[in-house]
């Protein structure tokens, strides 16, 4: 990047800027937009000068991105969606601006103040015709109930950011473009619990978990509490005592519930934790973090504890992973500079 990306791990280790400014040079946002979201396609409709920045970081268990940038397209293909290593979704609060959402056959446009989604594990097409200045929350399809490849209404859907759930989470996200750098680790933390639940309740306005008949009801049951576990996993203190607890049923009626889906509620917990830090493990972002403080951060403390619950379900250790994981990476990144000019980053 010649000097283009500058880490910034004071005073919050996760939090990272990126800078391009050079007229002509359009390649160079490619792979700031690559090194942000994944491998995607870039277009330029004026070949003119470009100006763009992009500023990101991780807040608990979703990652927040903003960008202000000349009009311009970005594009995942079936190829690149294939050859994805991260497939998160994204909710954006369009600040200023309009983007054209294309994805799974829905056409959706989002204007200034609008919520738009999209689904990083599928192809998708976004269209800027004019100068745009954006804020995207990057979360996994666990943190409401969906799972990667299947079809769902949260593709190119959009809501209002001026009311309800929809417009506390834009005036969040909005507030937050201007102080994302000025957070401790402790504070982006906790900020990250409540955009995950702002996620979430913005999402079940499209998901409509709800329904009628007993089922219907364990069902929306079911992923109240998972949405309000998956927000706090990185407090040890979250159990199936407390879940029982905080929901007001007992601890047989919490165990019934992920008994439907043939698990525990200790399981589920344990294997949420640890699906959230082999993706950690595996962000180039975090390798800063040593192994034992990302265990930390998903609420498994105890490195020897957490390396044995990490083999245990893996089949191999959390050190042994972000190598792999990081080598493949690097691999990866080497073979898309070599590929720039195609226009496919």
């Amino acid at each position: 990047m010649n000097g283009l990306l500058t880490a910034d791990r004071s005073p919050a280790e996760s939090l990272h800027i990126q800078e391009a400014r050079s007229g002509g040079r359009f390649h160079v946002w490619g792979e700031m937009v690559a090194t942000a979201c994944g491998p995607m396609r870039v277009h330029q409709a004026d070949r003119g000068a470009f100006d763009g920045v992009i500023v990101s970081g991780t807040f608990g268990s979703v990652q927040v991105a903003t960008v202000r940038a000349d009009p311009h397209t970005v594009e995942l293909t079936e190829g690149l969606a294939t050859r994805a290593k991260a497939t998160p979704l994204h909710l954006t609060c369009v600040l200023d601006g309009e983007v054209v959402i294309d994805q799974g056959g829905t056409h959706a446009v989002a204007g200034t103040d609008s919520l738009f989604c999209y689904d990083g594990s599928c192809p998708f097409v976004l269209r800027m015709s004019a100068p745009i200045h954006m804020v995207t929350v990057k979360f996994d399809h666990r943190l409401v109930d969906l799972r990667v490849g299947l079809e769902h209404p949260l593709r190119a859907a959009t809501w209002s950011g001026r009311e309800g759930a929809g417009g506390l989470l834009a005036s969040l996200l909005r507030s937050l473009t201007g102080h994302m750098r000025e957070l401790d680790a402790v504070a982006a933390g906790y900020l990250g619990s409540s955009l995950a639940s702002l996620v979430t309740a913005v999402c079940a306005e499209k998901l409509r978990y709800g329904g009628e008949g007993a089922a219907a009801a364990r069902r929306a049951q079911l992923h109240r509490i998972k949405s309000y576990a998956r927000a706090r996993l990185g407090d040890p203190g979250i159990t199936p005592p407390l879940l029982a607890e905080v929901h007001h049923v007992s601890l047989r009626y919490l165990q019934l519930l992920f008994q439907d889906e043939g698990t525990s509620p200790a399981q589920w917990i344990r294997n949420e934790r640890l699906a959230g830090c082999r993706e950690d493990l595996g962000n180039p972002r975090m390798a800063h973090l040593t192994v034992a403080h990302i265990g930390e951060r998903w609420g498994l403390h105890g490195a020897s504890h957490f390396s044995k619950l990490f083999r245990q379900r893996y089949g191999i250790t959390p050190r042994e992973w972000r190598q792999r994981s990081l080598s493949a990476g690097s691999a990866g990144s080497a073979g898309s500079a070599g590929s720039a000019g195609s226009g496919d980053f």
